[in-house]
């Protein structure tokens, strides 16, 4: 068994957070949890994200991140207050994991794909 961990913080709209990275298509038939917080979460201020699976399905469609910022530690992923997800994927799979900003906010993201 093995696994790969991505991460990083997004402080815009992104259409494809995993391009670019070695998750971008699945290497090996796995599993991939993704975890997610915000730096906010009001009316104003927060980020939605979507995930669709390489079949079209949607697990996660526009669902709000919730805020776990409170201590001030930004790229702080509190394991009280995340949004997590685990799916499972093929080989050769390509997973589209998108944030959509509003307002002033930062997402930072963890996905780990286990095989």
């Amino acid at each position: 068994m093995g696994i790969i961990v991505e991460s990083d913080q997004e402080a815009a709209t992104n259409a494809d957070i995993l391009s670019g990275t070695r998750l971008a298509t699945a290497p090996a038939n796995g599993v991939m949890l993704f975890e997610m917080q915000a730096s906010d979460a009001d009316a104003t201020n927060k980020y939605e994200v979507s995930i669709q699976m390489p079949g079209g399905d949607n697990p996660l469609s526009s669902v709000l991140v919730p805020c776990g910022n409170s201590t001030g530690l930004a790229g702080v992923i509190d394991e009280r207050t995340k949004l997590a997800i685990q799916v499972p994927v093929q080989q050769g799979g390509q997973v589209l994991f998108s944030c959509v900003e509003t307002g002033d906010s930062e997402l930072t993201w963890r996905v780990s794909f286990r095989y």
